[in-house]
């Protein structure tokens, strides 16, 4: 009888050690997939404290914009000057300057404005909806400028059309 109790004692040691052992690899492979590395942490804490102390003492903070500057005047130039952009080219990079424009703070570009015009939440709200509709249709072409433009003619009304 000591001598099953035994056996048994040592069984279920022998389960508990393994798995424990299998736990503690998995808490570690957990660890290592939900872990940052303690410099990055340790910048970006660094960061958020000066932006906290400069909000703290009412200081404005000045973005470092000067690569989206220079991002934004190319984008501009290529579509205001290069006559052979496909359509899907244009679109993707009409998108892009609208994301760098908003960005950097500016107002939305495909938003009205104007000294008489006001614009409100829907006009914003249609923006949004536009540009999402757009970006699905350059992402649904996958470069490829035929599918483009089947996309944009199956999905945009011709409000010019004459009965």
């Amino acid at each position: 009888m000591a001598d099953e109790k035994e056996l048994l004692n040592e069984q279920t040691a022998e389960t508990t050690s393994t798995t424990t052992a299998e736990d503690y690899i998995e808490a570690i492979k957990n660890l290592k997939q939900t872990t940052v590395d303690k410099t990055a942490y340790d910048a970006l804490r660094s960061e958020n404290k000066k932006l906290l102390e400069s909000l703290v003492n009412g200081e404005e903070i000045q973005p470092q914009n000067k690569v989206l500057t220079e991002d934004i005047s190319t984008l501009r130039k290529e579509i205001l000057t290069n006559q052979s952009l496909t359509n899907l080219e244009y679109w993707d990079k009409v998108l892009k300057l609208r994301s760098a424009l908003l960005k950097r703070g500016d107002e939305d570009p495909f938003v009205p404005q104007g000294q008489k015009v006001n614009a409100t939440s829907a006009d914003y709200a249609t923006a949004e909806k536009v540009a999402t509709i757009m970006q699905e249709m350059v992402d649904n072409a996958e470069g490829d400028p035929n599918v483009f433009l089947n996309e944009y003619q199956r999905r945009v009304k011709d409000t010019n059309l004459r009965k």
